[in-house]
């Protein structure tokens, strides 16, 4: 199943299954999402049987609350929902759930002042508003959150300069608009917030359009660092990556269409290198930094699309390998880096899309192993980096979508668990560590999305929760 079809079947598997009555435990919650792991707790005592002093904090639906914000240390007994932020069945939706300092910060809608910034400890009692952004209920609709340097910032509209970037440190006072980059009640639209040794994004004003920006978040300190296409017209860019002191962006102009570019906090905005000559465009996607290099999927016009490398230096931009010889493309995607090697799903015309992995040279990039033997594919997808270990989702015609780990230091690759045993998929994603164990989404026997655990000797449970909200 491609990749696509697997992102369509998470998302119709999200709906909400009937849970005990509050008095019958285990609870039941389903569609857990934005799993985010925050390494104290000042709201919860650690458990002599829980994972460990972490804990998971994510949205979920029940019956009863609606979609609200959870916490879990791994144990049906240590899973509860904090607080029931919007009472009743409609939901507060916590979303862009965000690990900063010693708390966690998201976005939620109260009913009584729209979506807003929330944070918690993890307690009922330590949950709270941040600041109502936009007074009254109106929605400043907070996103984006990114943390840089010793702030939080976020994307939100207060209701007279439109969508700007904004900051916080966690208190109300101090929660502020960075800079009125594009005046009136539309704004500047930020987005890619990308944390290097600066915190850079995309922004749009009326005197250079669409470009890259960079802030120390100051408005004095808030610039353009790009003028890709010169003057007023937009310029499309379609992804922002660190790498040491610069940052490599891919954009596109006339004259070169879809490339690799760089730039930096004093503005030195070049083209890196027009891999594909001429307007048409060599669409670099799928970038991953390993050490001092970026990895990705690009189209040279020769090759079709296969796996590329780049040290920001038009010299130092190189096909790593034509995994699939000639104008036909491997399509490698979904790059992810445990320690120092290279994983990612391709397609060499032998074996179908399977999982790959390389070192960074032509003879170090080779085939991990065939999942689904033959030209028949696996499709990897949701390639997550934990320890030592690379995680994954993968499917065969036994087992279906299921998770599979492939182990960079023994070369082990192995399904860990049939989530839902036989044929039917599971269709696991968002993995996570906590403590020793790992912690993911997946369907049931009832095709519902749930919070499973992964445990160190390979066993898997279902994790419910035997609390209410407190």
């Amino acid at each position: 199943m491609p990749s696509n079809a697997l992102l369509a079947a998470i998302t119709i598997s999200s709906g909400l299954i009937a849970s005990s009555a509050a008095d019958e435990p285990p609870r039941a919650f389903s569609a857990p999402a934005g799993l985010t792991v925050h390494s104290s707790n000042p709201g919860s005592n650690p458990r002599a049987d829980a994972t460990s002093d972490d804990r998971l904090y994510f949205g979920a639906s029940d019956p009863n609350t609606g979609f609200e914000l959870w916490i879990s240390d791994g144990t049906a007994t240590g899973t509860r929902q904090i607080k029931d932020i919007r009472p009743g069945f409609r939901g507060s939706y916590p979303a862009f759930i965000t690990s900063f300092r010693d708390r966690v910060f998201f976005a939620a809608d109260d009913g009584a002042n729209g979506i807003e910034l929330w944070t918690t400890n993890g307690s009922a009692q330590g949950t709270a508003l941040v600041k109502d952004v936009q007074p009254g209920p109106n929605a400043s609709t907070p996103n984006s959150l990114t943390v840089a340097g010793d702030h939080l910032y976020f994307v939100a509209d207060d209701g007279q300069h439109g969508h700007e970037l904004w900051r916080t440190d966690g208190t109300a006072d101090a929660t502020t608009l960075v800079a009125d980059i594009s005046p009136g009640s539309v704004g500047s639209m930020p987005r890619h917030l990308t944390a290097g040794n600066h915190l850079f994004f995309v922004a749009s004003d009326p005197a250079a359009g669409t470009e890259v920006w960079v802030t120390d978040g100051t408005p004095s300190g808030t610039r353009r660092v790009s003028d890709i296409n010169p003057g007023s017209p937009d310029t499309t860019v379609h992804s922002l990556t660190a790498l040491n002191d610069f940052l490599v962006v891919v954009a596109a102009d006339e004259a070169h269409g879809i490339e690799l570019w760089r730039t930096d906090a004093q503005a030195n905005t070049r083209l890196i290198k027009d891999i594909r000559p001429g307007p048409a465009a060599s669409r670099p996607r799928y970038l991953q930094r390993l050490n001092d290099r970026i990895y990705f999927q690009a189209d040279d016009g020769k090759h079709g699309f296969e796996l590329w490398r780049t040290d920001g230096t038009e010299r130092g931009t190189q096909l790593v390998k034509d995994i699939r010889p000639g104008v036909e493309s491997s399509l490698p995607s979904h790059l992810a880096v445990v320690d120092n090697v290279l994983f990612f799903a391709a397609m060499d015309g032998k074996h179908g899309v399977e999982l790959w992995q390389s070192d960074g040279t032509t003879s170090g990039t080779r085939l991990t192993g065939d999942i689904n033997a033959g030209t028949d594919s696996s499709s990897p997808g949701q390639l997550t980096a934990i320890g030592d270990a690379l995680y994954f989702a993968a499917g065969t015609p036994a087992h279906g979508w299921e998770l599979w780990s492939a182990n960079k230091r023994t070369q082990a690759l192995s399904m860990m668990t049939d989530v839902r045993a036989g044929k039917d998929s599971a269709y696991p994603h968002e993995f996570v560590a906590l403590g020793k164990h790992i912690a993911f989404v997946a369907d049931d026997d009832r095709g519902q999305a749930r919070l499973w655990i992964l445990k160190p000797n390979g066993e898997t449970s279902l994790l419910h929760s035997g609390t209410s909200a407190r």
